[in-house]
């Protein structure tokens, strides 16, 4: 709305200054060369007929649609669970008891004496002679030299001695001394003596004795046996089971509805209207006054709704 409206007044505008512009290009005057003798004439203006726009409030009235909430009750429905009655037929198994005279053999242990011959076995002792094997040494003696350390007198011999030339003590280095010792030379050897000694014996010999064995007898007999079998049976039996129904009840709900409403407004529409305006112009052209032409009658525009 307010884009139309600029769009309409810049239109009017440029027929305004459109319109405008040739008659002042017509009537004014060309300046003329200044002569030092003639004085300037004063300016003449001449009344013009201009189109202009001009600002036009006005009122009017229009419908808008405004959404407004209005409370409305309807049918709703509800899942309830509801107990019912039925009937219905039902197999049932039973069982049954059931007595039979059966004969069958039957196993019986009877204790009976009788003669056996058993291996039973005994400890004796024996003398038995033996082969040992016993570590001899066979060793002897023999002559051997061995050297000797030095004895007391020479060892303090050479504590006085240690402060004297070293010359001295290289001369009278003594030669080593050894004396003859009898050495035992070992010879282990191994030899077999005869040894007496007594072994226990573990010994078995026959022995007859009365022994009680269970020997097995097999004998008929007659005897009740119970036996169970199932019996099918056909019976009719009430049951109660909950099926789920729908429930109607009364509910209310908002609902937007778009209402038309009827509103005045107030807006400002351009409008072309004819307005006198002076020009500066020629003397010449003053003669008559212009005439308003037929593309100077007012038009008017209507802007707004």
């Amino acid at each position: 709305m307010i884009w139309q409206r600029v769009r309409f007044a810049l239109l009017a505008a440029m027929l305004v200054a459109a319109a405008a512009l040739p008659v002042r290009a017509e009537e004014e005057p060309k300046p003329a060369p200044v002569e030092a003798s003639k004085p300037v004439p004063p300016q003449e203006f001449c009344t013009v007929m201009v189109k202009e726009l001009v600002p036009e409030p006005y009122t009017c009235t229009k419908t808008v649609y405004k959404i407004e909430c209005h409370e409305e009750k309807y049918t709703a429905y509800k899942c309830e669970q509801v107990p019912v009655q039925k009937t219905r037929t039902v197999t049932v198994n039973k069982t049954v008891a059931e007595t039979k005279p059966v004969t069958r053999k039957v196993v019986t242990c009877v204790p009976t004496v009788e003669e056996k011959t058993v291996m039973q076995s005994h400890w004796v002792c024996h003398q038995v002679t033996v082969m040992e094997k016993k570590c001899v040494d066979k060793g002897h003696y023999e002559c051997k030299e061995v050297p000797c350390g030095p004895s007391v007198g020479e060892r303090l011999h050479k504590l006085c001695k240690r402060n004297s030339c070293e010359c001295e003590m290289a001369c009278e280095a003594p030669c080593p001394k050894t004396k003859t010792v009898k050495v035992w030379v070992p010879c282990p050897t191994w030899i077999e003596v005869p040894k007496c000694k007594t072994e226990r014996v573990c010994e078995t010999k026959p022995v007859t004795c009365k022994v009680t064995v269970l020997k097995k007898v097999e004998k008929e007999e007659t005897c009740n046996v119970t036996s169970y079998k199932c019996v099918a049976e056909q019976k009719v039996e009430n049951y109660t089971c909950m099926e789920t129904k729908q429930v109607p009840y009364e509910a209310t709900r908002t609902v937007k509805k778009c209402v038309p409403v009827q509103e005045t407004v107030t807006g400002t529409r351009m409008v072309c209207k004819m307005v006198e305006k002076k020009v500066p112009v020629a003397p010449a052209a003053c003669a008559a006054p212009c005439e308003p032409t037929t593309c100077c009658k007012p038009k008017f525009f209507h802007f707004g709704h």
